[in-house]
C-alpha cells in the first residue's frame, strides 16, 4: 500500500537555534576573507579564482558544498618557489594535488625529528591530527595548487574556540610516530581481503598508479581501491570505469567530494521525485552529492574515467556503514540511457551497454 508522507520541518528547531545563537564555523569563514563557493560543483579547481590568504600565506577559496556540516573543502595555491606558513589544527585533513610539484614537512616538537616528502600532480596525502606541517612549492617557474577536504565544520561546532583549535599542544602520536624513519618512503599495504580493496599507506605519490581491484556490483569493468592514511578517520577511494560505460545510480550519506583525474563525462544528480540535473566534468572537476541524492557517473571520453573521492570522517558520516543504495541498470530511467548513447555517438565513443539486467557488456 502506498503511503503519503510529509516533512515536518527542514531544519530541526534546536539546530536552527544553535545556528542563530553561535554559528561558529560561518563566523570563522567570514574572518578568513576568502571566496566561499557553494552549491555542489566546481568545473576546474586548477583555474578557480582565488584570493590572497593571509593566515596561510598563499591564496585560496573555500568549497562549502551541499550544506552538509560534516566536512568542507578548500583550494590553495602556493606561488612559484614559495611556501605556506607552518600550521597545526585540531581537525583532520586529506589533500589531493591538482597541479605543480612540492614538498611537505611534518613535525610534533620544535626540537624533534622532521619528516619531509615530495608530491606532484595526482599525489594524495593526509595531515595527521594536530601535527605541525608546512607546504613548499619546489618549482621556481609555476605555482602549485591542491584541494583538501577537512573536518573543520565539526571542530568549530564542538569547540567554538580559535586558540584551542589552532594552538593546542597535544601530540596524537598513535596516529603519527615521528621516530619511524621511513614513514613516507615505505610501501603501502594492499588489503584485498576487504571488498573494494584497501591501501593502508601514508603517501600516494601518484593516484593513477595505484593498483585497483574489481568492484563489479557498481557495473562491469568498474575497479576500485579505498585508501587509509596516517590513522585518519577520513578516507579516500579511487574508482575507474571503462570507455563507453557508466556506473549505477546510487546515493549515500553526506561528505563525499569527488575529484576527477582522467577522461571526460558528466554526472546526473537528483533528489527523489525531482528532475535530474547534469554536471559536465573533466580533470580538475569537483562534485559533492548532497546526502540522499541519487547520482550517476557517465564516461563520454576516449579513456577510462578515473576519480578519487575524499570522504568525511566515519565518526560523523558513518562511512556508509550499511552500504550504498543503488538502482540496477534494468530499473533505470530509459531516458538517461538514451541521453548517454547520444553523447557517446557525438564523441565517436563506442557504447558498451548490454540490453539485459546484468548491466554493461
Amino acid at each position: 500500500m502506498s503511503r503519503k508522507t510529509e516533512r515536518e520541518f527542514k531544519v530541526h528547531s534546536y539546530v536552527q537555534y544553535m545556528r542563530d545563537k553561535y554559528d561558529p564555523y560561518r563566523k570563522w569563514l567570514e574572518g578568513e576573507n576568502l571566496p566561499v563557493i557553494g552549491g555542489e560543483f566546481v568545473q576546474d579547481v586548477r583555474t578557480l579564482e582565488l584570493a590572497p590568504w593571509d593566515r596561510r600565506g598563499g591564496s585560496g577559496a573555500y568549497l562549502v558544498f551541499s550544506d552538509q556540516h560534516v566536512a568542507d573543502a578548500y583550494v590553495c595555491e602556493i606561488p612559484a618557489a614559495g611556501s605556506l606558513k607552518p600550521q597545526r589544527q585540531l581537525y583532520e585533513e586529506i589533500v589531493v594535488v591538482a597541479s605543480g610539484r612540492g614538498a611537505t614537512t611534518l613535525w610534533w616538537d620544535a626540537d624533534g625529528p622532521r619528516h619531509t616528502f615530495e608530491w606532484q600532480r595526482g599525489s594524495l596525502f593526509a595531515i595527521p591530527l594536530n601535527c605541525w606541517h608546512e607546504h613548499f612549492n619546489v618549482s621556481g617557474d609555476e605555482p602549485a595548487r591542491f584541494v583538501a577536504l577537512t573536518s573543520a565544520p565539526v571542530a568549530w561546532e564542538l569547540y567554538r574556540d580559535h586558540d584551542f583549535i589552532f594552538n593546542t599542544d597535544h601530540a596524537f602520536r598513535d596516529r603519527f610516530d615521528a621516530n619511524v624513519q621511513d614513514l613516507f618512503s615505505q610501501p603501502g599495504k594492499y588489503l584485498t581481503n576487504y571488498y573494494g580493496g584497501i591501501l593502508d599507506t601514508n603517501l600516494v605519490s601518484d593516484l593513477r598508479e595505484v593498483k585497483l581491484v574489481p568492484r563489479e556490483k557498481r557495473g562491469a569493468g568498474t575497479r576500485n581501491m579505498y585508501i587509509h592514511l596516517v590513522g585518519s578517520t577520513m578516507f579516500a577511494h579511487i574508482s575507474e570505469f571503462p570507455v563507453g560505460t557508466y556506473k549505477k545510480a546510487h546515493r549515500h550519506g553526506p561528505g563525499a567530494h569527488i575529484y576527477t583525474l582522467d577522461s571526460t563525462g558528466y554526472t546526473m544528480m537528483w533528489k527523489e521525485g525531482e528532475k535530474p540535473k547534469r554536471y559536465d566534468w573533466s580533470e580538475g572537476s569537483v562534485i559533492s552529492p548532497p546526502a540522499g541524492y541519487w547520482h550517476q557517473h557517465y564516461n563520454t571520453g576516449h579513456e577510462p574515467a578515473k576519480f578519487v573521492a575524499l570522504h568525511a570522517s566515519i565518526a560523523v558520516s558513518g562511512g556508509d556503514s550499511e552500504g550504498l543504495e543503488q538502482i540496477d541498470f534494468s530499473e533505470e530511467d530509459s531516458a538517461l540511457r538514451e541521453m548517454y548513447i547520444r553523447e557517446c555517438e557525438k564523441n565517436g565513443v563506442p557504447v558498451q551497454i548490454a540490453n539485459s539486467s546484468s548491466g554493461h557488456s
